[in-house]
């Protein structure tokens, strides 16, 4: 198996070499965002079936239509006039702009009239590729622009809605093991040959924080990773927005569920054309490398700059409440069509795999069609204790057996792959 493009692998063994082991995280930041040769940022498919793995933009427009039905709604509750502004960040091939912004010139012209979408985006290759599906669009009127990270919006100064579809899963992350004398953290070294992974005391008294926080001691020899550029983003996120909301998809857990001992080895996978991989440590900056999301972390963070959670739900619930099913009216039930929407809904796939989460901040919690139909209990998340209420470790509320999301140890993917994790939920039109 080849190590991966000879580039930025020259480039990693010469930087092992000068400054010693890597935190996991900065070799995953280098193989998936090195400027010269990371995956996200060269050229070449990576999303949709002709790249690497697919996403539900890629498998229906319904999707981002109805992702815009709801920030159509929630607007009325947070600007009901003047300029409101829709933030999408890691935007991918531009999809959900097109065919959000295609869907609002058809149905809902006067609210397009008002608004500004802004795309925050840190990969020229995928500015590019959002550029030119967006042209006609743009070459029409439409407010559309580009900022290469949240430090270019100025804080407090967003009245509009944050919106992210399979970004988090992206951002690099540590990584942990359990051991008899406490806590340890793998890096990454170079034998000469090969990268090998290297155990150690954690480079950062944030992830033995991260766990406190939480409430939760992972068993003996139990793996897992540790998202810390999440929850830094999730503050810059809040810290940008005056009222609104923050819309976060993406594929995870709740984090009694994600770091469950059934989930001995983490969540860490590779994907590549499709198949799946193990090893991050092979076709290192040719494969995307992933990890699911804590979202108990995410909401905990929001909650530090003042975003409250508004909901969390999954994707077919939150497909459901926004009137997928009217959708179905008068298709042939055996057309690719039909086939494509029920992709989105499979409670043995992307319907459950996919979770939804929205704050609110500057406003009540607004009623979004997208969360009348939640399939977790109200602590699913955990307790979220108040900002003025100090936070004890011992206090965690784990979902029993029955209760919020399951212990399935599978790690899904946006690529729709068989035995995927399950729950009892069978809505499918």
């Amino acid at each position: 198996m080849e190590l991966g493009h000879p580039g930025l692998v020259q480039k990693l063994v010469a930087r092992l070499e000068r400054e010693g082991p890597l935190s996991f995280a900065a070799f995953m930041e280098a193989v998936l965002y090195d400027p010269d040769f990371g995956y996200y940022m060269t050229a070449g498919p990576r999303i949709g079936r002709e790249g690497d793995y697919y996403t539900s933009l890629d498998v229906h427009p319904i999707f981002a239509e109805l992702v815009g039905r709801q920030v159509a709604q929630a607007a009325e509750a947070i600007a009901p006039s003047g300029e409101f502004t829709i933030v999408e960040m890691g935007a991918g091939k531009g999809l959900l702009a097109k065919h959000l912004l295609t869907a609002y010139r058809r149905d809902n012209p006067d609210f397009l009239a008002r608004l500004r979408y802004l795309l925050v985006e840190r990969s020229p290759v995928m500015v590019e590729t959002q550029k030119q599906r967006l042209r006609e669009l743009r070459d029409a009127g439409l407010s559309v622009a580009w900022v290469p990270d949240l430090d270019a919006i100025p804080a407090d100064s967003i009245t509009g809605v944050f919106l992210s579809n399979e970004l988090v899963d992206a951002f690099p992350v540590h990584r942990v093991v359990k051991r008899p004398l406490g806590l340890r953290e793998i890096f990454v070294g170079w034998d000469g040959s090969r990268f090998v992974e290297i155990e150690a005391p954690p480079c950062s008294s944030a992830l033995e924080a991260y766990f406190a926080r939480l409430g939760i001691s992972l068993e003996a020899g139990q793996e897992a990773e540790v998202n810390l550029a999440a929850l830094e983003w999730m503050r810059l996120v809040g810290a940008r927005l005056r009222r609104g909301l923050v819309v976060t998809i993406d594929y995870g857990h709740a984090a009694a569920d994600l770091l469950a001992p059934a989930r001995k080895t983490g969540t860490l996978l590779g994907y590549y054309r499709h198949t799946v991989s193990d090893s991050p440590y092979v076709r290192v900056g040719q494969q995307d490398l992933t990890a699911h999301v804590d979202f108990t972390s995410l909401a905990l963070a929001g909650q530090d700059v003042g975003l409250e959670v508004t909901g969390f739900t999954n994707q077919l619930h939150f497909l459901i409440g926004l009137g997928i099913e009217s959708a179905f009216a008068g298709l042939d039930p055996e057309s690719p069509q039909v086939a494509a929407m029920r992709e989105l809904l499979r409670p043995d796939g992307m319907g459950t795999t996919y979770k939804v989460l929205v704050q609110h901040k500057g406003m009540l919690a607004p009623q979004l069609d997208g969360l009348r139909s939640r399939p977790y209990f109200k602590d699913a998340l955990m307790r979220l204790p108040s900002p003025h209420d100090p936070l004890h470790s011992g206090e965690q509320r784990v979902p029993r057996e029955g209760q919020g999301e399951g212990h399935n140890a599978q790690n899904p993917h946006p690529n729709p792959l068989p035995d995927r994790e399950r729950e009892n939920i069978s809505v499918v039109p």
